[in-house]
């Protein structure tokens, strides 16, 4: 049976509404902590929007410093914090979350598979902004799988008790978690059905991200030290360059590698060569110009390093799932 729970501009969340739960205990470093003090204002909602698949999102103010206990289900928790420092427990592992750095969201996917004691602490005094999509054993099984072509390395990876898995959040992805708290206005029978549909595509997002990562450091393939400098060195020109026309023998030479090699270290790291890198880095660049209005689709279709904008509009759908103009239009 579907639950949530709402609040509006301006809620107070106090002791006693945190206590309503069943198995839930609060303890604060304040003796003087009663049941009508405030813990967290402002938006909060949880809602389970299908069976087994639930939205968690704050916007709130802490007031206080406070740790809550309660058990934690087997789940999935794809977990983003845009604002806020967060502590949290579960079982006999400790995790850390902070707000996102310069603009760059960072995911973590975390899967408890077995009811654990779930240990949540903050210093209180802040602006807690976070989101988190989880999804049951069940859901995953039935439906989250089935969104991925490689089911059985995800159903192993989620079997991998209290992995924290941490990456940078794609553009694609940072938009879906900006939608969630700014949601287009709809007729409130289909609000669900959108909150559901992205809360859908973030888990897959999160389940493909955590595959690409483990993919890149199987077996032998992670990288010596100094060719994970290398590598950084050639990120790093082709971040600053990435509106001029580039090269893999000039990118490698200024990495202080061969062009061969290079080509080597960015398949094994990236699962792509240089070139495809690039194409990619410029497209997430074109994302965020059309995102922000900085740029018209034929402005996008340049920065992406494309004079066809159908081609460009093509290759953007592929790795977005949106057209250019769909994101301009947001």
């Amino acid at each position: 049976m579907n639950s949530s729970s709402r609040a509006k501009d301006g809620r107070r969340f106090q002791v006693k509404d945190f206590l309503r739960a069943d198995g839930v205990t609060v303890d604060s470093p304040d003796d003087r902590l009663t049941m009508e003090d405030t813990l967290l204002a402002g938006d909060f909602y949880h809602k389970e929007l299908r069976d087994g698949l639930f939205l968690h999102l704050s916007d709130v103010r802490e007031e206080r410093a406070f740790t809550a206990v309660s058990t934690l289900k087997e789940e999935l928790s794809c977990i983003f914090f845009l604002d806020g420092d967060v502590e949290v427990a579960i079982g006999d592992r400790t995790f850390a979350f902070h707000g996102s750095r310069q603009r760059i969201i960072e995911g973590a996917a975390i899967m408890n598979s077995a009811p654990e004691t779930f240990r949540r602490s903050s210093g209180g005094d802040q602006h807690l902004r976070h989101l988190v999509v989880s999804a049951s054993p069940e859901w995953l099984n039935l439906d989250g799988l089935t969104h991925l072509r490689d089911e059985r390395r995800a159903s192993t990876l989620l079997k991998d008790h209290l992995a924290d898995h941490r990456w940078s959040l794609t553009p694609r992805l940072a938009d879906l978690v900006r939608q969630l708290f700014a949601p287009t206005p709809l007729m409130p029978e289909l609000r669900d059905l959108y909150l559901e549909c992205r809360a859908v595509e973030i888990v897959v997002e999160t389940i493909s991200a955590v595959m690409r990562a483990e993919r890149r450091t199987d077996g032998p393939q992670l990288l010596a030290r100094h060719d994970a400098a290398r590598l950084q060195r050639a990120k790093d020109i082709i971040a600053v360059n990435l509106m001029q026309p580039l090269s893999v023998d000039m990118v490698a030479r200024e990495a202080g590698i061969s062009a061969s090699g290079l080509q080597r270290l960015f398949r094994l790291s990236e699962g792509m060569g240089v070139f495809a890198y690039v194409r990619q880095q410029r497209l997430e660049r074109a994302f965020e110009a059309l995102k922000a209005h900085e740029a018209t689709i034929q402005q996008a279709s340049i920065i992406a390093g494309y004079t066809n904008p159908a081609n460009f509009t093509t290759a953007f759908k592929r790795h977005f799932g949106k057209t250019p103009r769909s994101i301009f239009c947001e």
